[in-house]
């Protein structure tokens, strides 16, 4: 098995049971597998997702406030998160083992994720694809897909960690409000799993900084670049968790003084 080519099928196929069942074979057979570094790297045009869902731009993208449309919005944040630790692994080579098994994981838990949603999703009568979807981190894999340091910064420190705080957000309004759908232990499932996602990513983009001598205090410059308003919406951080993941309470306090301008 060559796993760089395994992995594209699997990024590339729309065909969930697919999918995962191709997946399932790379996870199972990793050791075995022909680690083909010298194999032709070919580039994103398509997310996979496009096959089944209706894909707006974020501008282009209309909010639907029901319970039907929240659990769609995290289960395609979900499906994506897949697909950009799939790419994660393909992408980037020459990399230690253990940047590979480090990104299979996270694959392998955001496809239970997004199994266990859509186990929701169907209780309610709905199904992944049933509303229109966002590109905005298909367009994030684009834009990084030369360089593992963006990569790293981009994607599991930046996009990732505002998942930290969205979620625990929205697990304390349902604390608060009471839990009437029934979503609370699934989204504290997640949220625990996604600290250790982040943190994978904090560790991987430091070894990246490593390599390349750029100092990783750089990384609000680096999202900046690509994001000219990145951390000026006011929201409450996941202080906690994002220490946790590897962030430094000097960057807490840049976040919060971009904050502080709006």
């Amino acid at each position: 098995m060559r796993f760089f080519d395994e992995i594209w099928e699997c990024l590339n196929c729309y065909d969930l049971e697919q999918k995962f069942a191709k997946f399932n074979q790379i996870w199972d057979n990793f050791y075995d597998c022909k680690m083909d570094y010298d194999s032709q790297i070919l580039p994103l045009l398509t997310p996979s997702y496009a096959k089944f869902c209706d894909v707006k731009s974020l501008k282009e993208l209309k909010q639907k406030h029901s319970t039907q449309a929240f659990l769609h919005s995290i289960a395609h944040i979900e499906y994506s998160a897949i697909d950009i630790a799939l790419d994660a692994c393909y992408r980037f080579r020459n990399l230690p083992m253990e940047y590979y098994l480090d990104w299979l994981e996270v694959a392998k838990d955001e496809i239970r994720h997004f199994n266990m949603i859509c186990q929701k999703m169907k209780s309610i009568g709905v199904t992944y694809g049933d509303y229109p979807v966002h590109n905005g981190l298909f367009v994030a894999l684009v834009i990084t897909s030369d360089s593992l340091v963006n990569r790293m910064a981009v994607l599991p420190r930046y996009m990732e960690a505002n998942g930290l705080d969205a979620n625990l957000f929205m697990i304390q309004k349902l604390n608060s409000n009471g839990d009437k759908d029934g979503i609370l232990d699934i989204l504290k499932i997640i949220h625990k799993e996604e600290i250790e996602h982040v943190s994978k990513g904090d560790k991987w983009f430091k070894f990246a900084c490593n390599i390349e001598n750029i100092d990783p205090n750089s990384w609000i410059d680096i999202i900046r670049k690509f994001y000219p308003k990145a951390f000026e919406a006011k929201r409450a951080l996941d202080i906690e968790h994002r220490l946790l993941a590897g962030f430094t309470q000097d960057e807490i306090d840049k976040i919060q003084k971009f904050q502080e301008i709006v």
